[in-house]
C-alpha cells in the first residue's frame, strides 16, 4: 500500500509533541498537517479533508472527545480517527470509542513504531472499505432481485427474511420470525416447501418446487430455489430459500398449452387433445370392462355458407355451433333425455373440434349404443333450430356418425375412422341424421373411394355422354324443348346411376369441370339441330356449386358464342336450395343471362322453402313441379291442391310451369286441363340419344281428350 497519497491531520496543543509526531509520520511517508487545538482541527478538516485524524485528548479550547464526535458526524463511520492520550485507564478508552474513535495510542509514544502503527491502521481501514464495497455490491444485487428471500432451519422455522414485495406474503413479514412454514403456509404449500428443504439438506441444493397460494392480489404461483448455508461445526443446518413469483410464466404456459390443445375459435379441445382424451378413455374402458361411443359430426352445407356469406359469417356459425353442442351435452340435461338406470353411471361427454366444420364427441361409460344415438339425436335437434346472425336467419343441419368401443374398434384411430365412415353414410342417406357404424359401411366407403377415383378419370377418358328427354307443350302436344341429362358408362360397371355419381361429383371439385363439359356438349348439339332446321331449346342443369362460381354468366355466354347457339335456345336449370343460398352476385348473374335471352328454370319447386320472396327477386321464367306431387296427382287431396296452387301462383307471376314425372295419359290430360304449360316424363319419352331427337320432334300428342 503506497503512503505518498495519504494525508494525516494531527491536532495537539503541545508544540513539541506536534513537531515530533510530524517528523515521525513524514519519515514514514505520509503528508502531515498540524492543528494547535480542537477548533483549528475542525476548521482545517472542513477546508481540506484528510485520510486520517490524530487527536490529543487534552486540549484547552475543545478536547479530543468533542472533536472526534464532530468529525464522526461530518465524515461518517469510515474515517480513521486515532485518540492520542496519556491515560490508559479503561474509562478513558471506553470514552474514546463511544465518541467514535477508531483506535487510540497511549503516551509516551514509541516514535520508532508510530509509522508501522499508522500503516496497519490504514490497512485495517482499507479492509473496512473493501467490506463496505462488497456489502454495497451485495445490496445492489439483492435490490435487483424481486424475489422473496428467507433463511430457514431444517424444521422450516423462519430465521431471517428479505421481502421486497410484501403483497406476496400470506401475513406481515414481522410475524414470520420464530414460526415454521407449517404455521404460516397452507398445508399443500408447506409440504412442498419442507420437501425442498429436505432435498437441499441431502444434496446441498434444490430447485423447481412449485406451489400456488391464494393471496389478496389473486392466486399466485411460486417456485423455490433452496441452498444449504455453510455454518460452524456443531450448529443446526440452515438454508437460504429464494421464492420467485412465476405467475406470469404459468399464465403463459397455460396460454401455450391452450393454443396447443384447444381450438382458438371455439374454445373446444382440438384434434391432438381429443385423440389423447380418446386414447385415455379407451384404456379406462378396457380396464373396467365398459363401453364408449365416438360421435363424428359434420355440418351440412357449411361450405356454401363460407362461399356465399364469407368466412367471417362462417366463423360465427362455428362458434354458435360449439355453444349449441355444449348445451346439448350438459350433464343436467342428460338425466331427462337419456333416463339411465339409477345404478348406471352417467355418460361423461367430451367435445372437440377437429377442424373446418367437423366436430367430435366421446361418450364414456355407456351401457349400449342406444344411449349414444339418443345423444346424437339431441344434437341433431339442437342444431336444426334456425340460427340468427347479424339479422340473417340461417338453417343448419348436421350429419352424425357413431362408432362404439369395443364392437367397432379397439383404439382411438380406428374408432374415429369408423365414426367418420358412419357420418358419410348419414350424409348419403339424406343428411340431417344419425348413422351407426357397421362393418358393411367400410366396404361401402371403399367402393365410394374407388368410384371417386374412376370418376376423376371419366372425363379425360370420354366415358360421359348426354341423353335428352323431351318436354311437351301441353297446349299443342308437341316437343318444344329437351332436358340434357348426364350418363356415365363405367368401363367395368357399365351404366352408373346419376343418383350415385352426381352427389360424389358435388362433394369434390369435379362438378365444375363436368358441368362445363355438359354445357358445351349440349350447346354444340343444339346448334347442330338448329342448323339442320330443327331448332329446339335445350335445358342444362347447373349444380349449386356452379351457381356460386364467380364469372358464371361470362362462361355461359362464351360457350354460346363459341358454339354458335342462339341464347334463346338455352335454358339453365337451378335448384330451389341453390337459390335460397344465393347472394346478390348470383342474382346479378341470372339477370345478365336473362338480358342476353337465356331462360332460367327453377327445379324441385315445392320440396324446399317455396318462398314467394325469391320468385319475385330472381329473374326466373319456368317453375318445375317435382315428380312426387305428380305421382299422387290422380289420388286428389293434398297433391292436387299443391299442384293447383303452384300453377295459380306461377301464372299470376307470369311464369311457365313444367311438370316432371308424367307417366300416364291421365296425368298428362289432368295437368293439361289445369293449364300446366310443359309436361315431361316417361309417358312421352324416356331420355334418348341425340340422334333420336329429330324424329321425336315430328310427333304430336293429343291431350284434349
Amino acid at each position: 500500500m503506497s503512503n505518498s497519497r495519504k494525508s494525516i491531520l494531527v491536532a495537539d496543543d503541545d508544540a513539541g509533541a506536534r513537531l515530533v509526531m510530524q517528523a515521525a509520520l513524514r519519515k514514514a511517508g505520509y503528508e502531515v498537517r498540524l492543528a494547535t487545538g480542537g477548533r483549528e482541527a475542525l476548521l482545517l478538516f472542513g477546508t481540506s479533508p484528510c485520510d486520517m485524524v490524530m487527536l490529543d485528548v487534552d486540549m484547552p479550547d475543545l478536547d479530543g472527545y468533542a472533536v472526534c464526535a464532530e468529525l464522526r458526524a461530518r465524515a461518517g463511520e469510515l474515517l480513521p480517527i486515532v485518540m492520542v492520550t496519556g491515560m490508559d485507564d479503561v474509562a478513558s478508552v471506553e470514552a474514546a470509542y463511544e465518541c467514535g474513535a477508531t483506535d487510540f495510542i497511549v503516551k509516551p509514544v514509541n516514535w520508532a513504531l508510530i509509522g508501522h502503527r499508522v500503516r496497519y491502521l490504514f490497512r485495517s481501514h482499507q479492509a473496512m472499505l473493501d467490506v463496505h464495497a462488497a456489502q454495497a455490491r451485495h445490496a445492489a444485487l439483492l435490490n435487483a432481485i424481486p424475489d422473496l428471500l428467507f433463511e430457514l432451519d431444517l424444521d422450516g422455522r423462519y430465521l431471517d427474511y428479505r421481502v421486497p414485495r410484501p403483497e406476496l406474503l400470506t401475513q406481515p413479514a414481522e410475524t414470520l420470525l420464530g414460526r415454521t412454514v407449517s404455521e404460516v403456509l397452507p398445508p399443500a404449500a408447506a409440504t412442498a416447501c419442507m420437501a425442498a428443504l429436505h432435498t437441499a439438506h441431502e444434496k446441498d441444493a434444490s430447485s423447481g418446487t412449485q406451489f400456488e397460494l391464494e393471496l389478496p392480489v389473486g392466486n399466485t404461483w411460486f417456485e423455490l430455489s433452496v441452498a444449504r448455508k455453510t455454518v460452524p461445526a456443531g450448529e443446526r443446518p440452515r438454508f437460504i430459500v429464494l421464492s420467485r413469483d412465476i405467475t406470469e410464466r404459468k399464465v403463459a404456459e397455460s396460454r401455450i398449452a391452450r393454443l396447443a390443445y384447444f381450438d382458438v375459435l371455439t374454445g373446444l379441445p382440438n384434434r391432438s387433445s381429443f385423440l389423447e382424451c380418446l386414447e385415455h378413455a379407451v384404456r379406462r374402458a378396457r380396464a373396467h370392462g365398459r363401453q364408449l361411443a365416438v360421435l363424428f359430426m359434420d355440418l351440412d352445407g357449411f361450405k356454401n355458407i363460407n362461399d356465399t356469406l364469407g368466412h367471417d359469417v362462417g366463423d360465427q356459425v362455428l362458434v354458435a355451433t360449439a355453444q349449441r353442442l355444449r348445451d346439448s351435452v350438459r350433464a343436467r340435461d342428460l338425466v331427462s333425455r337419456l333416463q339411465p338406470a339409477k345404478t348406471e353411471p352417467m355418460p361423461d361427454i367430451t367435445l372437440a373440434r377437429l377442424g373446418g366444420d367437423e366436430f367430435t364427441a366421446v361418450a364414456c361409460d355407456i351401457s349400449h349404443a342406444q344411449e349414444a344415438i339418443a345423444i346424437a339425436q339431441r344434437i341433431v335437434h339442437s342444431l336444426r333450430a334456425p340460427l340468427v346472425l347479424d339479422g340473417r336467419e340461417l338453417n343448419l343441419t348436421t350429419s352424425i356418425g357413431i362408432a362404439c368401443y369395443p364392437s367397432d374398434g379397439h383404439d382411438a384411430a380406428t374408432l374415429l375412422k369408423h365414426a367418420d365412415t358412419a357420418m358419410y353414410q348419414a350424409k348419403r342417406a339424406g343428411r340431417n341424421g344419425v348413422s351407426v357404424y357397421s362393418a358393411g359401411l367400410t366396404d361401402q366407403l371403399l367402393r365410394h373411394m374407388e368410384l371417386e377415383v374412376s370418376l376423376r378419370a371419366a372425363l379425360p377418358r370420354q366415358e360421359f355422354h348426354l341423353v335428352y328427354q323431351p318436354q311437351v307443350e301441353a297446349a299443342t302436344g308437341r316437343i318444344c324443348s329437351v332436358e340434357a341429362l348426364l350418363r356415365w358408362h363405367h368401363p367395368t360397371r357399365g351404366l352408373v346411376p346419376p343418383t350415385e355419381f352426381i352427389p360424389l361429383a358435388e362433394e369434390s371439385d369435379l362438378i365444375d369441370h363436368i358441368g362445363q363439359w355438359v354445357l358445351r356438349t349440349a350447346c354444340v348439339q343444339a346448334a347442330i339441330w338448329s342448323r339442320d332446321g330443327r331448332p329446339v331449346r335445350v335445358t342444362v342443369n347447373l349444380s349449386p356449386r356452379q351457381f356460386r362460381q364467380p364469372g358464371l354468366a361470362r362462361m355461359i355466354l362464351a360457350v354460346l358464342d363459341q358454339t354458335g347457339l342462339a341464347p334463346q335456345l338455352l335454358e339453365v336449370e337451378i335448384t330451389e336450395g341453390a337459390v335460397m343460398e344465393s347472394t346478390e352476385a348470383a342474382r346479378q348473374t341470372l339477370q345478365e343471362l336473362q338480358q342476353h335471352g337465356v331462360g332460367i328454370a327453377l327445379d324441385d319447386f315445392g320440396t324446399g322453402y317455396s318462398s314467394l320472396a325469391y320468385l319475385t327477386r330472381m329473374p326466373i321464367h319456368n317453375l318445375k313441379i317435382d315428380r312426387c306431387f305428380v305421382n299422387g296427382l290422380m289420388d286428389g287431396g293434398e297433391n292436387e291442391a299443391i299442384v293447383r296452387a303452384v300453377l295459380a301462383m306461377a301464372h299470376s307471376l307470369g311464369l311457365r310451369v313444367t311438370a316432371e314425372g308424367v307417366e300416364t295419359l291421365d296425368q298428362a290430360r289432368t295437368l293439361a286441363a289445369l293449364a300446366c304449360d310443359l309436361l315431361q316424363g316417361y309417358y312421352f319419352s324416356r331420355p334418348v340419344a341425340a340422334a333420336h331427337v329429330p324424329s321425336l320432334l315430328d310427333r304430336h300428342w293429343a291431350l284434349d281428350g
